[in-house]
């Protein structure tokens, strides 16, 4: 029912606009996209999002504590998630199941309103106290509307997940509250991803540290580490879910892209002014990434932030490949980078 409603509201607002074309006074449509890098008119969208000074943090896991598997995205089976939910059990944990886990509509793990009331269901259950994510694929972002994360800013639970999960990171991320980027439950068979997850569900985790390479640059930041998914970052540009970045250090990681793909992702945000504010940058995982003539992944990366006086730490391992190290997003870190090493620290 919340999911109809929702939707008939929705639904609505898109008939009302249509019908209202002409009302449309926005710089955007009336200029007929003649500068369609207006940066002031990105900018005046922008300047709608406040820096988030909100630190809602949910409290860590404890063994006998409930936690539950959810899929808004691609289809899985039970076969998948064997493996995943027995190291959740492993922990000591109490594993239960979305509604829709094992649902499949075409690529999708059940309808739209399969899985938006699937995974509704377990945000408004008070046992469950962490929410990993079956996988990623596609369909997260088109479940926003329709969930009503507003009650995790007052009873708070983790969401973990990465790659389209990104989608939901950013939504409650700007809310100000923290949620996990790291391994889902069809990728737990890796012992050091597995173990990563487990030290940052249970309070354990304390960042992370490389030798200092060319691709890095010195400096040190403090700010919320916001990010993920490059593509899904880039997907939200100029919705209601937007990723705030505000002084806060960017994380980005992507697979399977074009080099010209990156570049592209990238200057959107540039234009955009969506990199303005950033205090500091973290670089995952690029992988199966196709060159052709272009320009170097390393190469694009460092163009995009060479006008910027800020530290970048390339290359931890958080991304799509193995091991996928857990990460706290919406928390305060600070990023140290110097000739020698590069960190990453929880500073609360």
């Amino acid at each position: 029912m919340r999911f109809l409603s929702t939707l008939f509201a929705v639904c609505g607002g898109l008939v009302m606009m249509s019908s209202c074309g002409d009302e449309i006074t926005n710089e955007y449509v009336t200029n007929e996209y003649t500068n369609i890098y207006n940066k002031e008119y990105y900018a005046t969208v922008l300047s709608n999002q406040k820096e988030i000074t909100e630190d809602i943090r949910a409290p860590f896991l404890k063994k006998g504590d409930t936690v539950a598997v959810f899929a808004l995205s691609n289809a899985v089976s039970q076969s998948d998630m064997a493996a995943g939910i027995a190291t959740l059990k492993s922990w000591g944990l109490n594993v239960i199941e979305a509604d829709n886990l094992y649902k499949v509509d075409g690529r999708y793990a059940g309808t739209l309103s399969e899985r938006v009331d699937g995974t509704q269901k377990l945000i408004d259950n008070p046992t469950v106290k962490a929410m990993i994510a079956a996988r990623g694929g596609y369909g997260a972002a088109m479940t926003l509307p329709f969930l009503d994360l507003e009650s995790l800013t007052s009873r708070p639970k983790w969401i973990v997940g990465y790659s389209d999960v990104t989608a939901l990171h950013a939504a409650v991320n700007n809310l100000g509250v923290e949620s996990i980027h790291g391994g889902m439950a069809q990728n737990l068979s890796n012992s050091t991803t597995a173990e990563s997850l487990r030290k940052a569900l249970f309070g354990e985790a304390e960042g992370l540290q490389i030798a200092t390479n060319k691709n890095c640059k010195e400096g040190i930041a403090e700010g919320r580490l916001v990010g993920g998914n490059l593509s899904l970052i880039y997907s939200l540009g100029g919705t209601a879910y937007d990723l705030n970045t505000k002084q806060a250090i960017l994380f980005i990681e992507d697979t399977g892209e074009s080099n010209y793909s990156l570049d592209r992702m990238l200057t959107q945000l540039k234009l955009s002014g969506k990199l303005d504010n950033i205090v500091g940058v973290v670089v995952g995982q690029f992988i199966k990434m196709s060159q052709g003539a272009d320009k170097s992944v390393e190469e694009i990366i460092a163009s995009k932030f060479a006008d910027q006086d800020i530290p970048i730490m390339y290359g931890v391992n958080v991304g799509h490949d193995q091991p996928n190290n857990a990460i706290c997003l919406g928390r305060r870190v600070r990023l140290t980078v110097d000739a020698s090493n590069a960190s990453l620290k929880y500073v609360d």
